[in-house]
């Protein structure tokens, strides 16, 4: 065995044998794969091998596109037949809301080149014979889509691993994994350890217990799923290896042909964990005792839908484990506070996106970043709050639910709350809706009435619609009180900070005591992977305020980058809670609560700081800055001290007509001004000069990060510019992901809208290709399956001159 590695891959399931060709593909050859037992042991050898590429968000579309799209090139190189059947899908709607569910699906994958399209019903029988059209309303007919032998394309990603100089060690699995003082890593086997340069937990079924050889404790729950498979159906005979896919997601069904029979697959409406405690270790190609009963409700509805199934025996019933996240997603890349150790964990659909899976953690290992923006996936999505608990119950929910159909803004109940601030119960009274972000619950609008407090979500504009629009006229007229702490909160310390947040923020850090600045972090690629508030507290002290979202992707890049000595780091955001007052009477409402303060613009101006007493807090840091686009004063202080200060700032509120104000509320404000938002308008894919934050890149300041790159991008020009629209009125508004069409032309996609209140207009924020920018012509804005005219604006609808925020 081998004493040295570039990278050690724990796992031989189809994921782990992807990373493994894919980092040998890219030329390097000291790579080596361990598997316990055999490859495919555990989830892989028993997957139904579906393939389709309609998804969200639109970057796992490419990824699974990608996927259908290499494996053709990968039985050529390996010699390996993969058992492709590129057949295509017909998902069924049985009423209009699956329609525009499934509108919303084709239009989104219009910006990636993934074609679909509604088909009729006689079409519809053409690909599926054996369907039963009766009753159904809708047919959406996806091109890109299929199944594989699971088996097949496993060994095939090992044999081209292989032959591109890789090294794959059976029956060795892995005892201990240890990381020296060099940041290397000792990994343990019968056989021998390997030192290796970098780790990828590829584990499977084994996810927790490997990572548990690291110090990690993975949030994965390993889930029994059912399918089973038919005998022969003439339908399927007949159509000669033609049959589509058969999809309907409201039964939680999904079917494919196999052999001439049918394999039928379901998300069983109660889910059922196995090995809660831990996948035990001789656990291998084996199966679980079927309790086919519980899909009996599922298999009813395929028996509508497909009634031959009524007609013939059942071959084969498959009971097998597979393992997930609490949002039943990929946990992918470096894992925070472990240098040189990824994880490539809870993947539910391995052969459709287990070569994305590789593509993307392959360039992590070797370039330092993915060629896309994959955060959705990223491992660090996740806190320290997702235990074993929170993975339990919110894995129940996500697979019950798993292929419903999902509204805007919808809220699951599931796994909370996980994390409260101090005045939770407080806004709970006053009619709090809550959602969750990183774990906190967060206000999302305050319900008055019953209609308010238990809307049914829809893809129109919702019954709690007259809330976000009470909260966001408040702001507009009077005061709004935004509770923040879900935000990102950081703070670094010593003398070398300045020098250290100069080089991976994009804009100068303050040189002034109490200044505020707003600053971009580039990737060495120059790709915006950050944008943040940072203010000079002192003269070696910085608050950096950013993305809730993003907390611990950040925080991962802050210690990847952290000089030997001269800098201390603080993770704030669990220990210091935030609120925010804005609006016309903020001024006023801050100066009761901060007596002595001038909070003149003069004494107290726009992107400044302050350290307050405020109440009896000793110690509260006020910046001035807005997402409002109003006057407004973001307050953060020890959790201890929020709900003394919300008291304080509810009382000198009242009289200057202070409301509290949910998300929503801010995010309808935020698009009147073209703010932009984080997962949004701001991700990894975009240059800096594509964005919102090109006037905030100093590019005549040396040694930032991404500096060459984004400069050679600026000098190329956008490949897409940032652009907002006003949009007819209808009876929705655009949700991001929306195509825009000059004529028959596709020339860009919204990446957000909602209803500007204050200019009683939809609004959408998104991206055109630059050719085709003009403010005279008529754009048609496809929202729901439905053409809304649209109007490109060349300034924010709203005090375009941002004078309120300034006053």
């Amino acid at each position: 065995m081998e004493s040295k590695a570039k990278v050690v891959v724990i796992g031989g399931g189809v994921v782990g044998c992807s990373i493994l060709y894919h980092l040998a593909k890219r030329g390097w050859k000291n790579v080596v794969l361990l598997e316990r037992q055999e490859l495919t042991a555990g989830s892989s050898w028993h997957a139904a091998g579906n393939l389709f590429t309609l998804t969200s968000p639109g970057n796992a579309c490419v990824l699974q596109k990608y996927t259908m799209d290499l494996y053709p090139e990968l039985e050529r190189e390996s010699g390996q037949d993969c058992g492709l059947h590129y057949v295509g899908e017909i998902t069924v709607a049985k009423d209009e809301e699956d329609i525009k569910s499934l509108s919303i699906s084709r239009d989104s994958a219009m910006r990636y080149g993934i074609p679909s399209e509604f088909v009729s019903a006689e079409r519809a029988k053409e690909y599926t014979p054996t369907l039963n059209t009766d009753g159904l309303v809708g047919f959406l007919h996806q091109t890109w889509a299929g199944y594989c032998d699971p088996a097949s394309v496993t060994n095939a990603f090992a044999k081209a691993a292989r032959n591109y100089g890789a090294t794959i060690h059976r029956h060795t699995p892995v005892l201990e994994t240890n990381q020296r003082e060099d940041g290397k890593w000792d990994v343990v086997t019968e056989k021998g350890t390997i030192v290796a340069d970098n780790i990828v937990n590829a584990a499977g079924l084994w996810g927790r217990e490997v990572a548990a050889l690291a110090g990690i404790k993975l949030p994965i729950m390993p889930v029994e799923h059912h399918y089973l498979v038919t005998e022969e159906i003439p339908g399927i005979t007949a159509a000669e290896g033609k049959h589509a896919l058969i999809a309907y997601n409201e039964a939680n069904l999904y079917t494919r042909p196999e052999g001439n029979g049918m394999l039928i697959g379901a998300y069983e409406s109660l889910c059922v964990h196995w090995a809660e405690e831990g996948t035990p270790m001789d656990f291998g190609h084996e199966l679980l005792p079927n309790a086919v009963e519980r899909m009996e409700a599922n298999f009813l509805e395929a028996v509508d839908l497909i009634p031959s199934l009524g007609e013939v025996g059942i071959k084969n019933i498959i009971n097998g484990p597979m393992i997930f996240s609490p949002d039943l997603e990929p946990m992918v890349g470096p894992y925070p506070g472990k240098p040189g150790y990824y994880c490539a964990n809870g993947v539910m659909t391995g052969f459709n996106q287990g070569a994305g899976i590789g593509k993307i953690l392959s360039e992590w290992i070797i370039d330092g970043e993915p060629s896309m923006d994959v955060s959705f996936w990223d491992v660090a999505r996740f806190g320290d709050y997702a235990g074993k608990n929170y993975a339990k119950a919110l894995t129940k929910y996500k697979y019950e639910k798993r292929a419903h159909r999902s509204y805007p803004h919808q809220i699951h109940p599931a796994a909370r709350p996980a994390k409260t601030s101090a005045i939770y119960d407080r806004l709970k009274e006053a009619g709090a809706v809550f959602g969750v972000s990183g774990g906190w619950e967060d206000v999302q609008w305050y319900a008055t009435n019953e209609t308010e407090r238990d809307p049914k979500f829809s893809y129109e504009r919702a019954a709690w619609s007259s809330a976000v629009e009470r909260e966001a006229r408040a702001v507009r007229e009077t005061a709004g009180l935004i509770e923040l702490t879900v935000y990102g909160k950081h703070r670094f310390s010593g003398p070398g900070t300045v020098a250290y947040l100069d080089k991976l923020m994009a804009n100068k850090v303050p040189e002034t005591i109490g200044k505020s600045v707003l600053c971009p972090m580039l990737s060495p690629n120059g790709r915006v992977i950050g944008d943040f508030t940072v203010t000079r507290i002192s003269e070696d002290c910085c608050l950096v305020l950013g993305s809730g979202s993003m907390e611990k992707i950040h925080e991962r890049w802050f210690r990847r980058h952290m000089p030997e000595s001269g800098v201390a780091y603080e993770n704030l955001t669990n220990r210091y809670a935030g609120l925010s007052v804005a609006g016309p009477n903020s001024k006023a409402i801050m100066a009761a609560i901060a007596p002595g303060t001038s909070f003149d613009s003069a004494d107290f101006p726009f992107l400044s700081g302050r350290h307050m007493e405020l109440g009896l807090c000793p110690d509260a840091y006020v910046v001035r800055v807005s997402y409002t686009g109003e006057c407004g004063y973001e307050i953060y202080m020890p959790m201890e001290f929020q709900r003394t200060v919300f008291e304080l700032i509810m009382k000198a509120g009242k009289p200057h007509g202070l409301t509290l104000v949910g998300g929503h509320a801010l995010m309808s404000l935020r698009l009147e001004k073209g703010f932009a938002a984080w997962n949004l308008e701001l991700t990894s894919d975009y240059f800096a000069n594509e964005t919102a934050l090109a006037r905030f890149v100093r590019y005549s300041k040396d040694g930032f990060i991404g500096r060459e790159a984004a400069i050679s991008a600026k000098e190329a020009g956008p490949r897409e510019s940032y652009v907002q629209f006003s949009v007819e009125d209808g009876d929705g508004d655009a949700l991001g992901g929306e195509p825009v069409f000059l004529g028959d032309n596709l020339v860009g996609y919204t990446s957000s809208g909602g209803y500007g209140y204050a200019v009683n207009s939809s609004l959408a924020l998104g991206f055109l290709k630059p050719e085709h920018m003009d403010p005279s012509a008529e754009y048609v804005i496809r929202i729901v399956g439905k053409d809304r005219k649209a109007r490109l604006l060349t300034n924010p609808p709203f005090d375009p001159e941002g004078s309120r925020m300034r006053a």
